[in-house]
């Protein structure tokens, strides 16, 4: 049952507070061109609605932050889990670690897969602030831990 069969079955003195009912519900906007309005954006999930101007800061920020750990994933698992894990002890043998780290290494690999395609879809917004909030956490990330490897990390490419 629409809308416009609803108000049919109500008294005329009741539709009009049917519809301001109606028109005060706030939906999640979803945009397929580049824009810089907040108002009523959801960011992925229904749950994640931007209602007010606090709101959409605290959310920029969670981006930020989500894309600042996309990073640290993304380094680490590029040159820091052999550095960070014991070294083979005299028990076990060489090849035993070595396809244990691999397979630490492809699970978190998967991990670092799924997470850059969730920043995706967070960039797929087409919101301007929420993209550069993508960005400035990249970049936050990328000080904060490219800057203590020893070798250089490699850019991020597709994933």
């Amino acid at each position: 049952m629409d809308h416009s069969m609803h108000m049919a079955s109500l008294p005329p003195e009741h539709v009009g507070h049917f519809t301001d009912a109606v028109a005060k519900e706030s939906t999640c906007k979803m945009n397929m061109l580049f824009t810089w309005d907040y108002e009523d954006l959801c960011i992925i999930f229904k749950w994640w609605h931007i209602r007010s101007g606090l709101g959409f800061f605290v959310s920029l920020l969670a981006v930020m932050g989500l894309a600042t750990g996309y990073e640290f994933l993304r380094i680490w698992n590029s040159v820091g889990i052999e550095d960070s894990l014991p070294g083979p002890t005299g028990n076990r043998p060489r090849e035993r670690s070595t396809r244990n780290v691999l397979l630490l290494k492809s699970g978190i690999y998967g991990l670092q897969v799924l997470y850059s395609f969730f920043l995706m879809l967070v960039f797929m917004t087409y919101n301007g602030w929420v993209m550069l909030a993508v960005a400035a956490g990249a970049f936050t990330g990328h000080y904060l831990w490219a800057s203590r490897l020893s070798r250089p990390a490699r850019g991020l490419f597709c994933h």
